[in-house]
């Protein structure tokens, strides 16, 4: 995602996080945290530039959206090959590059709009602006998509689409798209390396989505 001769993201609608976020009323301490029990879906058979599928799945599977044609579990969770099949071809992901490059923060957006959801896309922004706006959607149970750079040796970007649904004092918790229901606990300062970017309009890139 450095090169633009390659190609380009469109990023008029990546946000800055305000100075000073406003404070809204936290979730009654008596509501159960659905954030505990949320389901990761996987892109496992699907290639690995399919983590924007997946996490799109997890967060429309959280928010209790979805297609009734599809086959469930007798939990009522549908299937995972099922429902990622559904999802990318509902929202027509991956997208960059005839899908090769994954999925674009626009497309991201377009398919939570789509799905009903009020989304925005921060990006650009300081570290600690932006684990200061996960925290703070976080504590009202909504997760957070987030772009993380894996940053192997011999790729300058290895990007993949995770969902943040827990934080603490040490710990930043995502649904990576490996594995069903994974679940990675990164340290906070790896974390925020993970989040930084060589192209700086794409570092600390999160998307937020709630019901109106």
């Amino acid at each position: 995602m450095i090169h633009s001769k390659t190609f380009e993201i469109d990023f008029t609608e990546a946000k800055a996080i305000p100075a000073l976020l406003e404070q809204p009323e936290s979730a009654p301490p008596s509501k159960t945290n659905r954030l505990h029990k949320i389901w990761g879906f996987s892109a496992e058979g699907f290639g690995e530039k399919a983590s924007g599928p997946a996490a799109l799945g997890t967060v429309l599977h959280f928010h209790e959206i979805g297609w009734n044609h599809l086959p469930k579990h007798q939990n009522g969770r549908p299937l995972n090959a099922e429902y990622l099949t559904e999802i990318i071809r509902w929202s027509a992901s991956p997208d960059l590059l005839s899908g090769s490059l994954g999925t674009s923060p626009s497309l991201m957006l377009h398919s939570l709009r789509k799905a009903g959801l009020n989304a925005s896309w921060y990006a650009g922004n300081p570290p600690e602006k932006t684990l200061e706006l996960i925290t703070q959607e976080l504590s009202l149970q909504r997760p957070v998509i987030v772009l993380i750079n894996h940053r192997l040796q011999g790729h300058p970007l290895l990007l993949e689409w995770q969902v943040i649904f827990k934080v603490d004092e040490e710990h930043i918790y995502t649904k990576h798209s490996a594995v069903e229901d994974g679940t990675h606990a990164t340290p906070a300062d790896e974390f925020v390396e993970m989040i930084l970017m060589e192209h700086p309009q794409l570092s600390c890139s999160i998307i937020t989505a709630c019901k109106d």
